[in-house]
This record gives structure tokens, C-alpha cells and sequence, in this order.
């Protein structure tokens, strides 16, 4: 049996807001990536002039703003957002987001217009890409690391509950408590390098069975409706 979720990170774009809002094919167009994965990380990896760096930077921002004004809550949000309300004080919850600190602020205003808590109400733990850790000294390398999660633990002040490991990707989660929730490989990858279960969430998406996101999930959800009905089944186990 599946132990109750004491801890929930989420992915933000495609995961608690509709897919399609960002084009990532028009990054990669832009800037000349003709393979999929980590726009960021493909830059880092293959782009060594820092004027040509600094215009792909300026790219994805463009984009990413664009995004802004199509951002839309994802299907089922409302239920997922009366689980975590029901939970209360049992769950505690992160959104981590490779976006930028301006996507936080746009999805917490969208929410107050659609009539929801304050992001923060909800989300008690917020990292963007641009996130500096006190304990680290530094910023945090973002997704697929496993420093996100251990950040997100740090900040919910469970440390000592659940200890930072550092685990390979095809381990078994230690901590199947603490469950990271994203629409891509990196969020599955993240989680399992950070020993958490991770968690598929589709919105309409089709995976192939030789994906090899299927080797990095461990539960897939095909909206934020199956995300919630799993928190309210462990509040009723747990009760």
C-alpha cells in the first residue's frame, strides 16, 4: 500500500496550468536547438559565447512573457485546490518551476481572479529558476537536479523527518511520503534523484510505451482531478 502524501511539489507550466501556454518548439526554433530536453541546459552544455548565450536568454524570456498572457489553470485544479484545503496542516505543499519569479506572480494573480486562495495559501514553498539559497550560499541548480527537492524540504522545515539523499535515478524512492508532480522527465528525474516518488500528470498528453518517462514515474495521473482524488484517498486512510 502506497504511504500518505505528507509532501506535494508540483511543476507549474503544463502540470498546475494547461499545457500550451509557453511554445517550447518556437525556443528551440529561435535559438537553433533541433533536439527535445532542457532548453536551459542544452545552452549551458553547447553555447559557449556569452553574447549568443545572453540573446537566446533574452529569447526564452520573450517567450516565456508570451506565455504569461495565455496561462490558464490546468483541468481539475479545482478539485486538487479543495484536497490541499482539506488537508490543512497534514500536507504540506511546493510549486517548483524552471519559469521565472514573474510566472509565480502571473499564476497567484490568476488565481485571485478566478477566485482562489492566495498562491501562497495554497503553495507554501515557491522556487523559480532564479531561487538563492540561504544554505546553499548560492542559486540552486534547477531540474533534473535533486537540489530543488532538497531545498523545498529544507524550507518546509523537515530536514530532520525526511534527510537529504541523493539517490540515482533508478533507485527506489526513500522518502515515498514526499511526492514531485510534473508534466516532464526532468520533474520524474528530479524527484528520483532526490529519493521522492514522482508523478506523471498527462493533461491530455499520449505517452508511448518506449518513453522513458515511463521509467522515471512512478504513478501517472491523467489530470489535477486524479492528483486530488489521490490526497483525499490518503486523508481517508489516514483517518
Amino acid at each position: 500500500m502506497t504511504p500518505p502524501v505528507a509532501g506535494a511539489v508540483f511543476d507549474l507550466d503544463g502540470t498546475l496550468t494547461a499545457p500550451g501556454a509557453i511554445d517550447f518548439a518556437r525556443i528551440r526554433e529561435r535559438i537553433g536547438m533541433r533536439e527535445r530536453g532542457s532548453i536551459l541546459h542544452w545552452i549551458e552544455a553547447n553555447v559557449s559565447d556569452s553574447a549568443a548565450v545572453q540573446e537566446m536568454h533574452a529569447v526564452i524570456h520573450e517567450e516565456e512573457d508570451r506565455g504569461l498572457e495565455r496561462m490558464a489553470l490546468g483541468d481539475g485544479f479545482d478539485a486538487l485546490a479543495r484536497a490541499i484545503l482539506a488537508r490543512g496542516p497534514h500536507l504540506r505543499t511546493a510549486i517548483c518551476t524552471r519559469n521565472s519569479g514573474t510566472a509565480l506572480e502571473a499564476f497567484d494573480a490568476l488565481l485571485r481572479r478566478s477566485g482562489y486562495p492566495p498562491s501562497a495559501e495554497l503553495f507554501h514553498v515557491q522556487l523559480a529558476r532564479d531561487h538563492h539559497s540561504e544554505f546553499l550560499g548560492r542559486s540552486i541548480a534547477n531540474k533534473p537536479s535533486h537540489e530543488p527537492a532538497h531545498e523545498i524540504v529544507r524550507l518546509w522545515g523537515w530536514t530532520e523527518r525526511f534527510a537529504p539523499h541523493v539517490a540515482h535515478e533508478h533507485d527506489d524512492a526513500v522518502h515515498e511520503k514526499l511526492l514531485f508532480l510534473g508534466d516532464d522527465i526532468d520533474d520524474c528525474l528530479a524527484a528520483r534523484r532526490a529519493g521522492l516518488r514522482s508523478g506523471l500528470v498527462l493533461h491530455g498528453a499520449t505517452r508511448g510505451p518506449d518513453d522513458p518517462i515511463h521509467r522515471a514515474g512512478d504513478a501517472t495521473y491523467e489530470d489535477l482531478d486524479g492528483v486530488a482524488a489521490a490526497l483525499g484517498a490518503v486523508e481517508a486512510r489516514r483517518e
